[in-house]
């Protein structure tokens, strides 16, 4: 009998130290659990921040596509309707050569006018185009102009040595409707017009457009600008299309008229350009 009550104690004594293992080992799971809970809550809010974000990253760039998308299309809109009106003007001038009967002035022009039509046609279609054949294309366009007023002006362009024509690339035809403003409102016999490009720090260019001249060259009557009603819309779409540079490009795009001491103007355009 006193076996058993012994060994009845001593089972009691093992049940209460299991006990005691069990609870501290519940103890230190909780206290692990409780420990966790605030990584486990944190990670959470981390995974949906994250998640977040890149959803309204999304549904930004997608914003973004639609509003680049319509500014395409409203620059190659724009874009089509200044081919027109440059392509109008050198038809005026091959009718200038028919009417004054003059076969090799008129052969010379047509090979000049097929060059730049050609790059007209091709640009149309480009957001960008390099520098060099922008200034080659504008050397032609004031060629013809020249073939046209039989040399009654003269021109010369530059740029700041800083510059690398074949390597930096901007928006093509912004230069030649204020060079056919230039030839047609502001030269007179014997004018000059002077084009520079020189940087404005890294976002864009600075390229000016002086016409030294005092008075419009007069126009024959057979001039086609006299016969046809021609709208003078080369400068106002130019408004438009750096409006749709500034606004749905966010680039810095521009341009001003300023009036020269001895006569003439200048126009300052404020280009975007990208680098190779």
């Amino acid at each position: 009998m006193q076996r058993f009550f012994l060994v009845l104690i001593q089972a009691t004594d093992s049940l209460t130290a299991v006990s005691d293992k069990l609870t501290s080992s519940n103890d230190v799971s909780l206290a692990l659990l409780l420990g966790l809970l605030p990584v486990v809550l944190a990670f959470s809010f981390i995974i949906f921040v994250i998640y977040r974000s890149r959803r309204e990253a999304d549904v930004r760039r997608k914003e973004t596509e639609m509003r680049l998308e319509k500014a395409e299309g409203e620059l190659k809109a724009l874009k089509a309707q200044i081919n027109p009106h440059f392509i109008f003007n050198c038809l005026n001038s091959i009718h200038h050569f028919i009417q004054s009967q003059e076969p090799q002035q008129a052969s010379d022009y047509l090979i000049k006018f097929s060059k730049l039509i050609r790059y007209v046609l091709e640009s149309s279609a480009k957001n960008w185009v390099s520098l060099e054949e922008e200034l080659e294309a504008n050397e032609l366009y004031l060629q013809l102009e020249q073939l046209r007023t039989k040399h009654a002006f003269s021109f010369e362009f530059s740029s700041g040595k800083d510059i690398s024509l074949s390597n930096t690339f901007v928006p093509p035809m912004l230069i030649q409707p204020f060079l056919e403003n230039a030839v047609w409102h502001g030269l007179s016999q014997e004018g000059k017009i002077d084009l520079h490009f020189e940087r404005n720090g890294g976002t864009s260019l600075i390229c000016k457009i002086s016409d030294h001249g005092n008075s419009v060259m007069s126009k024959p009557e057979y001039d086609l600008s006299n016969l046809v009603k021609k709208s003078s819309m080369g400068i106002n779409l130019m408004e438009e299309r750096f409006r749709n540079l500034r606004e749905y490009r966010s680039q810095d795009a521009g341009y001003e008229f300023t009036e020269n001491p001895n006569g003439g103007r200048t126009v300052t355009l404020k280009i975007p350009f990208e680098e190779e």
